[in-house]
């Protein structure tokens, strides 16, 4: 079986969806960098949203680098830059923090198993119990995709991105 090695898990973010989150009075999105796999580096974002403006500045808060921005979709001049993000011929590509598949984890470990095997291999902060195994569970906080990985008593937390660049 042939592996897909550039699996992204993410709804693409399009204008109609814009509309149907204003529609359910979801007006604030935290719109960050995105990486992965098969984007060009400075060409993704990360979309997540809230009905609450408290908690969209909590994660707001959070972000390092001036990475992303809170944009309130009730605004038309915020709303307006974001959709022109849109545009033909525009080079970003925008997800939302919405899973695509019901199975998105098996799938991203399937996907990128060869690489998930050589980083834990190589960077030696997890040495594997062959009786445990390996267990890999997946988190999405504050618009970046983590990976904690088990092996025993053994556990470690990464970007996932680190994992499959």
């Amino acid at each position: 079986m042939r592996k897909n090695n550039t699996y992204n898990p993410f709804e693409p973010l399009t204008p109609d969806r814009i509309q149907q989150l204003i529609l359910l009075k979801d007006y604030f999105l935290v719109v960050q960098r995105f990486q992965w796999v098969g984007l060009i580096a400075g060409t993704g974002f990360m979309a997540t949203y809230y009905s609450d403006e408290d908690a969209a500045n909590e994660h707001q808060r959070h972000l390092v680098n001036y990475s992303g921005k809170l944009v309130d979709l009730r605004d038309p001049v915020q709303r307006d830059k974001l959709l022109e993000l849109f545009e033909p011929g525009s080079p970003y590509v925008l997800y939302i923090n919405t899973l695509k598949d019901e199975d998105w984890a098996k799938k991203m470990t399937t996907a990128y198993a060869d690489k998930i095997r050589n980083y834990i291999k190589t960077s030696g902060r997890i040495k594997v119990n062959r009786d445990d195994g390996i267990d890999i569970d997946f988190n999405l906080k504050f618009g970046n995709v983590t990976a904690v990985i088990r092996s025993g008593e053994q556990q470690m937390e990464v970007p996932f991105y680190e994992l499959i660049k």
